[in-house]
């Protein structure tokens, strides 16, 4: 994972927050159910990836504790203000102590910024160890292209424009995103930066194998309940016995 200045500085985590940080209310509902199917109706949840902290809020109103991981230090700010009874870290996950906890959440690809197999691998060992006995692990991926592919997308609004060229190359299983954004600032100016953004993607049958391999029970889903992935992602819903 890249180092904590290069991603989702500033600008970006405003604008990532502002913008595009919807995912979780769409997964909320569908995890929170499955989280008390399986009898955990309290106790420690651990968001890696927590980003602006909205869903780590979500959890403290259904009555959970809360800790978030986020490798982004500006993003942390943000958390902190959204949700400021939780605990939060800052640090890659995949080195980070994780604290003992009875789920952990990772919502939004986060896990693909790991990089690499032995990168997802050493997470996968730090959450089981992190995990009491019955505990879940709720996280979404995605999968590789079956072509080389390249799109833009942009988003505009009154104080911020966000541009990305994403290109994924499928023989390396890699995507990047280049991102362009322009913010206005107190001046009424607008700042320019750029982030590019590199992440490894993994087929099922890969982290189905790992996860099994390391003592998890899995099942795989292709939507949070009635809230659907992209083509080429899977919500993976694990259970340490």
């Amino acid at each position: 994972m890249a180092s904590h200045s290069t991603l989702y500085r500033d600008d970006l985590a405003f604008i990532h927050v502002d913008g595009y940080g919807f995912h979780w209310a769409g997964a909320a509902d569908a995890i929170l159910d499955w989280l008390r199917q399986f009898k955990l109706e309290s106790g420690r949840v651990v968001d890696l990836g927590c980003g602006g902290g909205q869903w780590l809020a979500r959890l403290e109103e259904e009555g959970y504790e809360t800790c978030g991981i986020d490798v982004s230090e500006h993003m942390i700010q943000i958390a902190k203000q959204n949700s400021p009874r939780s605990e939060f870290l800052c640090g890659s996950f995949a080195d980070i102590a994780i604290p003992e906890c009875d789920a952990v959440t990772s919502l939004g690809e986060p896990m693909n910024y790991l990089n690499s197999g032995p990168a997802m691998r050493r997470t996968m060992r730090n959450v089981y160890s992190a995990l009491r006995s019955g505990g879940v692990f709720v996280f979404d991926v995605r999968h590789p292209a079956s072509r080389k592919l390249s799109s833009q997308v942009h988003k505009t609004t009154e104080n911020w424009f966000c541009h990305a060229l994403i290109e994924e190359d499928h023989e390396k299983n890699q995507l990047k995103r280049y991102i362009t954004t322009f913010r206005q600032t107190k001046d009424e100016t607008y700042r320019r930066d750029e982030e590019t953004h590199r992440l490894k993607v993994f087929s099922r049958s890969d982290v189905v194998g790992w996860l099994r391999k390391i003592g998890f029970r899995v099942r795989t889903r292709r939507s949070y309940g009635s809230y659907k992935l992209g083509e080429r992602q899977s919500v993976f819903i694990c259970r340490k016995p």
